[in-house]
């Protein structure tokens, strides 16, 4: 590979970490290529994408980005998870892969520029994902309104119904 390809590499891989939501580099030792393609399924499915990088372009890269702050990582067989969207659903399809494949190991992530070791991670992955939050947020914001809404209601409800037993007990009479 020569000087033009690597810095080109560098400069895409910069640009990559650049605009990434969340990274969780991974020792992939040990892992074969079909179990890797079936990760890298996986990941598609929920946004993510992972990728096998060299050590010495990505701490080249890493400069200026998020990931500068793990850098000494980046040694050894390592493989990067990143998406730059919710960060819960790529967490959850890493951590469910590492429960049946314990070749593959994180060792540390990135989540909007903080870092995050291998038990947050596994936190981050138990966690429900960003639009379930949002509509347990919204049904929180909005059962106070329904309820009062519904309590209005009922007085005109309940006014009706003992209009109707009068006139059930005077027809009776």
């Amino acid at each position: 590979m020569g000087r033009a390809d690597r810095d080109k590499q560098v400069q895409e891989l910069h640009e990559l970490f650049s605009g990434l939501e969340m990274a969780v580099l991974t020792d992939y030792r040990g892992l074969t290529v079909e179990k890797i393609s079936n990760l890298r399924t996986k990941l598609r499915d929920v946004e993510a994408r992972f990728r096998v990088v060299k050590n010495t372009l990505s701490i080249r890269a890493a400069d200026g980005t998020p990931l500068e702050a793990v850098k000494e990582y980046f040694t050894g067989p390592v493989a990067i998870l990143y998406t730059a969207g919710d960060p819960v659903g790529p967490a959850k399809a890493l951590m469910d892969f590492i429960k049946s494949n314990d070749k593959l190991e994180a060792k540390v992530g990135i989540l909007s520029g903080k870092i995050i070791n291998a038990a947050e991670i596994k936190l981050l992955a138990d966690m429900p994902s960003k639009d379930a939050m949002i509509a347990m947020a919204l049904a929180s914001m909005s059962a106070p309104a329904t309820n009062f809404v519904r309590t209005l209601s009922e007085i005109p409800s309940s006014f009706v119904r003992v209009l109707g037993s009068i006139q059930r007990q005077k027809e009776a009479a």
